[in-house]
């Protein structure tokens, strides 16, 4: 029978100093967002892998993501991008938590990286540091969503509550989500404007 532990994000981050919390859960604006990545990347999922660590005497699962890097937005990956992501099942035993994305084998997604200075908390903002792209059969055409499913319409649009709908979509119920290409170049816009301190990091 599978056992299902659900941890809930406010436990989580008391592994965190307390000047990282609000950063991590508060909805970014893209400015802050870019800046506090030391890269982004579109990548797809190669593999991903649960292991068992532990942490101040307990043990918990941690999945390993390995990446295949499609396109470098900002700053210089390593060659072999790997995640280490808190939560993932092994046999009978699953750790999910609340509000994490999680990562399957072929997804394709833009983030927003911490370098090494972070390994167990890799994704900038956690949840608001990865963006899905999906395919529209249709038209053939890369759109980009926010971790929860819903759709990005603008760059601009990162900083709202997850649940909150975008002024695109009040005003037309039509409107068509951002492509992967345009998020890309409006975040390739953000750092050219920049200023030369901001851009180092």
């Amino acid at each position: 029978m599978l056992t299902r532990h659900l941890l809930r994000l406010g436990l989580l981050l008391v592994l965190l100093p307390r000047p990282a919390i609000a950063t991590m859960v508060d909805a970014p604006d893209i400015d802050s967002l870019i800046s506090q990545s030391d890269y982004i990347v579109r990548a797809v999922v190669k593999a991903a892998t649960p292991e068992w660590r532990e942490h101040a005497g307990r043990r918990y699962i941690s999945t390993k993501v390995e990446l295949e890097i499609r396109e470098v937005i900002k700053g210089a990956p390593p060659a072999r991008l790997v995640l280490d992501l808190i939560g993932g099942r092994i046999g009978e035993e699953e750790l999910v938590v609340e509000g994490l994305p999680r990562f399957g084998v072929g997804d394709d997604q833009i983030l927003f990286v911490h370098g090494e200075q972070r390994k167990m908390f890799p994704l900038v903002a956690l949840m608001h540091g990865v963006y899905p792209v999906f395919r529209d059969a249709k038209t053939g055409q890369d759109y980009v969503m926010r971790s929860n499913g819903r759709p990005l319409y603008s760059a601009q649009d990162v900083s709202l509550p997850m649940t909150t709908p975008t002024a695109a979509q009040q005003q037309n119920s039509a409107a068509r989500p951002m492509t992967a290409a345009t998020f890309a170049r409006q975040i390739r816009n953000r750092i050219a404007a920049q200023s030369p301190a901001q851009r180092e990091k």
